[in-house]
């Protein structure tokens, strides 16, 4: 399946690795009918379910090109150098950007689904959107280590669960290169139902799910 990850074309400077996103149990909140998500226990599969099925994760730092290409603002002026995050799917059906801040990438990106049981099934114009947003935590080898080996909740690993101290490296050497063999987080699902032919069931709704992927080789 990885075998031919170097040919999808993959956005910024630093490779940081190819995780498979997995859930972590049940959903940390769920108001989507099962006609549009089935998620009981476990997403429906013993030890959580896969979210992302193979994505590669890359940063670029200072970056002063726009996500659309652009290197002016609307108004002519000039980007200010920002640090940029980047989700890129394996199978090469394109990247998400968004923003890294130390060591959390926090990515979004919206697209039309199709879900059998809501019957409408227009893609363009689309009547279901789904808006996937990831904050995801890069950990160092150290600091899986003190971790255990595993997640901690991403409600205290987003805030301030990170691991750090004095035998503790970061995921990131000064030469720009990554060793991070565990990412964990939070991927959320939001689901806008905009075809009037859509079943009575599928209405806007939202998933979230605690998340980890480990690197692979």
């Amino acid at each position: 399946m990885f075998a031919c990850t170097s040919e999808v074309p993959v956005p910024g400077k630093e490779r940081i690795g190819t995780y498979l996103l997995q859930s972590l149990g049940d959903p940390l909140f769920n108001s989507c009918d099962p006609a549009i998500l089935d998620a009981g226990a476990d997403a429906g599969a013993i030890g959580g379910t896969f979210i992302d099925a193979g994505v590669i994760l890359s940063v670029t730092y200072n970056n002063t090109t726009a996500p659309d290409g652009g290197t002016l603002l609307p108004d002519g002026g000039p980007i200010p150098p920002y640090d940029a995050g980047y989700l890129t799917f394996v199978e090469g059906s394109g990247s998400q950007y968004g923003v890294i801040v130390g060591q959390v990438i926090d990515v979004a990106g919206i697209a039309p689904r199709v879900f059998t049981n809501c019957v409408c099934t227009a893609i363009d114009p689309p009547a279901i959107l789904v808006e996937e947003r990831n904050s995801i935590v890069l950990l160092s080898e150290s600091q899986v280590k003190a971790l255990d080996g595993g997640c901690l909740s991403p409600d205290v690993l987003l805030d301030g669960g990170i691991p750090s101290g004095p035998d503790i490296l970061p995921p990131r050497s000064v030469d720009g290169t990554w060793n991070v063999p565990l990412v964990c987080g939070v991927t959320e699902e939001l689901v806008t139902v905009l075809g009037k032919d859509c079943s009575g069931n599928c209405t806007n709704c939202s998933i979230r799910f605690s998340v980890e992927g480990r690197i692979q080789q």
